[in-house]
Order: C-alpha cells, then structure tokens, then sequence
C-alpha cells in the first residue's frame, strides 16, 4: 500500500488554515455589526470587550458621550459594591434620652436613619411591608416598654438638603418613580392615590401626615388613558395639585405619588403601629434636625444585605434604591463646601475609579438612578467599569444580580426567543428618545461586557429595541 505523502500545495493550506483558525473563531464569536436601518438617524454607540483581558473586540463610537438613562443605575450599584461588598446592610437606631420604669418610657423615643431605602419596600414581595415598625414594637416590648410618655421623634439632619436631586425635571419630581431621598425612607417614599366614582373623589393610602391634594385636573371624554399626574411644587397653604386629564369612562383608577417628608411618615406610622401592637404613646409624631448629644441606642435594624439591594435595583430599575446606594459611598461625611451629598458622592465615585485606572472624564454623572437627563457617559467606560468589576471577582456575584434578558425584570421581553435569550444578563434604560442596555453577554464559554446605547432616535421605542437586538446578535455571531 502506498504510503499517503502530503504534498508541498497541501502542506501550505493547512498551515495556512491553522494560522487563520483563531482570525475566523473570532470573527465568528464576535464581529463589528451592521448598522440596521431603524438607527440610520439616530446617534448609537457600541462598546463590546473581553471580560477577561478588558480588550475592545468591538467600538463603535464607543469613547462619544450619550445620555445613559437608568443604566447609570450600574455605576451606582457596581462603585458601592466594588468598595464594601455584597454583606453590607445600612442600619436604623431607636434611641432614647429618657428612662425606663415600670413599662414607661419617660421620655421622646427617636428614629435614626442612615439611608436605608428599603424600609417597607413593596418590591420585597414575601415580607410584611410594616416589618421594621412591628420589629421596634417588639424590641420596646423586650425592654418591658408599654407607654411612651414623649414624642416620636424622627431625625432629618442637614444631609437631607436638596432631598429632591435639582438636575431632574419637574414633571417627575411628585411621581412615585422620582420620589425624594432622605436619612430616613419607607415604602418607596411613595403612597397610592385611588380614584373612585369616575374622577369624581379620590383618596390616599397609607395615611399620610399633613398631605392635602387639590383637584385640577379635567375629566375627560378625549382620552382613553389617563395623563394624571402629581405637582412637587405646593400652593403657600402646603398643599399639591392633581393635574392632567381623567377619562371619564374609567370607573376606578390609581396612581403613585411620592411622599413629601419621609422622615415625618416613618415618625406618624411608628407611632400607629405602636398603639396597634399595644404600646401607647402620649406625645406627638414630628421631625428634628439634630438629635441630643448624649442618647441611649434601644435597638437597631438591620437592611437586607446588599446584594438584595442590588438585585432590586437592577431587576425594577428602582430610582429610590439607586440614590440611596450611592449616597452610602460617603454615608456619615460633611458634604463637600457648596455641595449636596449625592455630589460629593459623585465625587466618590469619580475618585474611585480613576484610582482603578478608568478615565472618568467619560463619565458626567448627575445622579444615581440615571433620571435626570444631564447624565452622560461613555460606552467605553461603562463597559470597561463592569469588566474591572468581573476581574476583581471571576465567581460573577455582581454579574448574577442583573436580570436575564428575555426572562426576568426590565429585560422579560428583550431578546425573548432568541439564540441570546437567557445568555445575557443586562440593565435597560429608558427615557424620552433614549433606549439603552449594558451588561454582560455570555457566549461560547467566554463573558463578555457590553454598553449599547441609543439617542435621539425617530419613531416608536418598540422598534428602536428591535434594531438593538439586531445589533447585538449580529455582533455575536447569530
């Protein structure tokens, strides 16, 4: 049998195929897509790197400055996260300056909060939504406290200035989405406003302290939807207009508002839940700016650990809990001179990862949820932050937070049914002609990070979002 020799013609292509092998693996894996028609007059930009190495395999425009909308929400989360790890939980103390005899407390009972935003959250679905207020009733009951005989007193200390962020627009501030951040919050700083009798009366739950409504808005036989909407702006007497339009063929109908002062919210509900779980009180439920220098701590509660935080910021794109989380990062400091404190936790943020060799001037931060419309941000920086973030810690514990496209959260319908469904954990962003997405794609066993961001753009959102999908499985090889 003669033995096969590969002749020298041979020899030359499958050298030549083995030094192409990894040129086409990659190109195959990850490629510079298309621009599809529907962002042919819009500005979009695209950054795609290795998780690993932190190389760009893919830029478009990726170094430009775009509106990111709540995927700011990531370097919110991610610099918080970066810095103290999944563990954390944000405390809130009962304290006292009075004594305890004979089942009395003689003397105000204080609230002292140091920004935990989840206080009776509705988003935590399996808990008691009043669990903090019944917890302190239960730690005054241990103490053998029955009768308060002061006032619950809850603190609003000069940190809360600017509680509303001066850079969102006055058409969300009053909305339950945009509500105001303070040292002490509680049910998502927001309360149900329920309409009855066609448009005709409407009343509030939870009750909420020194709230008056005024009717101006029209009902309407024009609409079929509602354009309600609350002012964040009061008359001289306190109160706030209801304003927009209610179709008049709607029977019932409920919108969310946001709370005016938390503080005095968690001060009045302590104080009705205490009676309902047996504990009077004498005094009054109000607010203070500085608490005694000399007080006896009761008892603290502990927030859900991090990582919860975290996760429901980014499955529900939840505002509260973004502001909240980045106000953490220098939770307790003087705010710098002329500053408010998410400012000078901007600054935190800034310090933070230019120490860890990202150039920040691709990074106009305003807020930490993304709502106001002045933030900015690169691609290329937002892709670059979440590799930093994968290499300090290859497990993914960040990564497995964000919602999975075409599955869970904001991202159930994204992807739905394509061959990256359930492969790419990302966070949307929405705003007025701004449709974004950032996070980590997994393919062929490699990771990889992404920021795909458009603004500006013609037609509906729906649309735009299928141009994305396009974008980002061309990019990957589908």
């Amino acid at each position: 049998m003669t033995k096969y020799r590969p002749t020298f013609h041979r020899l030359r292509s499958i050298t030549l195929m083995l030094l192409l092998l990894p040129l086409a693996t990659k190109a195959q894996g990850v490629k510079t897509p298309s621009e599809p028609a529907a962002l042919a007059r819009s500005f979009w930009t695209l950054s795609i790197q290795e998780a690993e190495s932190g190389k760009e395999l893919v830029g478009i425009r990726s170094h430009h400055l775009a509106t990111p909308a709540s995927t700011m929400k990531l370097v919110s989360t991610a610099t918080l996260w970066s810095q103290r790890g999944g563990g954390l939980r944000i405390s809130t103390e009962i304290r006292t300056t009075g004594t305890i005899a004979q089942g009395k407390l003689e003397g105000d009972l204080y609230i002292v909060g140091h920004g935990d935003p989840s206080i009776g959250s509705r988003y935590f679905w399996n808990s008691d939504q009043d669990l903090f207020f019944k917890e302190v009733a239960k730690a005054l009951k241990a103490k053998g406290i029955t009768q308060v005989t002061g006032n619950i007193i809850a603190l609003s200390p000069s940190s809360d200035f600017q509680a509303n962020n001066p850079r969102w627009i006055a058409y969300d501030m009053g909305n339950a989405y945009a509500p105001s951040f303070w040292s002490l919050n509680a049910y998502d700083n927001s309360y149900s406003l329920h309409f009855t009798k066609y448009g005709e009366s409407y009343y509030t739950t939870p009750n909420v302290p020194q709230l008056e409504l005024r009717k101006a808005y029209e009902v309407t036989s024009s609409s079929h939807r509602d354009s309600l909407y609350i002012s964040a702006f009061p008359h001289p007497d306190g109160s706030y207009d209801i304003t927009g339009a209610y179709p008049q063929r709607v029977e019932k109908l409920r919108i969310r508002g946001a709370l005016p002062n938390p503080p005095l919210f968690v001060a009045h509900h302590l104080q009705e839940v205490l009676k309902a779980q047996g504990i009077s009180t004498q005094g009054e439920a109000c607010v203070v700016h500085t608490t005694p220098a000399e007080s006896q701590l009761l008892y603290t509660y502990q927030s859900a650990p991090l990582r919860t935080l975290v996760q429901t910021t980014l499955h529900y794109s939840h505002n509260l809990f973004a502001e909240g989380l980045l106000r953490q990062l220098t939770w307790g400091k003087t705010p710098l001179p002329g500053q408010n404190a998410t400012q000078t936790a901007v600054n935190e943020v800034h310090r933070y990862w230019t120490s860890r060799g990202i150039n920040t001037r691709e990074l106009e931060m305003m807020d930490g949820s993304g709502l106001s419309p002045e933030n900015r941000v690169s691609a290329y920086f937002l892709a670059t932050m979440l590799g930093k973030v994968y290499r300090a810690d290859p497990s993914g514990s960040f990564q497995s937070l964000l919602p999975r496209a075409g599955r869970e959260g904001t991202l159930v319908q994204f992807l739905k049914g394509t061959p990256l469904q359930g492969k790419a954990r990302l966070k949307s962003g929405t705003l007025r002609n701004v449709v974004c997405y950032a996070g980590y794609v997994e393919v062929g066993g490699k990771t990889y990070t992404v920021a795909l961001m458009v603004n500006n753009f013609y037609g509906k959102a729906s649309t735009v979002r299928k141009a994305m999908e396009e974008v980002l499985l061309e990019a990957f090889g589908y």
